[in-house]
């Protein structure tokens, strides 16, 4: 079994893609300072180029992650490793994965799929649940 190279959060978040033939939005799941697992309906393949912007009630702007790179998918799931960010960027994810306080929003699953619209309704209500 291989190890973590870096420790990783459950989250949902949402974020948009942004690749050679196009945009696409999307839910970010697992997030750690090297990448994250990301569900969308974009159509993306093991080695594509792509921009992530991830959308953390935690922060006061969206983390922009300028290349990033595919290294799997399984059905509209995706293994995104990130190649490098925006300046600052780098240093606000790993704050986030290592230090912040993190609402558990979930028991399902890991692998568990779920359907885009009942997720970003579910971020949705968390973020106004932490506002208040």
């Amino acid at each position: 079994m291989q190890l973590r190279s870096s420790p990783r959060i459950y989250v949902r978040y949402p974020a948009s893609v942004q690749t050679d033939n196009g945009a696409a939005e999307g839910i970010l799941f697992d997030l750690s300072a090297t990448g994250c697992r990301m569900q969308s309906n974009v159509a993306l393949t093991q080695g594509s180029y792509l921009a992530l912007h991830i959308e953390a009630p935690e922060t006061e702007s969206p983390l922009a992650v300028e290349v990033s790179i595919v290294r799997w998918h399984k059905d509209n799931q995706f293994g995104i490793e990130f190649l490098r960010y925006a300046q600052g960027v780098r240093d606000r994810v790993t704050d986030l994965v290592e230090g912040s306080e993190v609402l558990a929003v979930s028991n399902l699953a890991e692998d568990e799929e779920l359907p885009l619209s009942t997720v970003a309704m579910s971020t949705i209500s968390l973020s106004s649940a932490n506002c208040l």
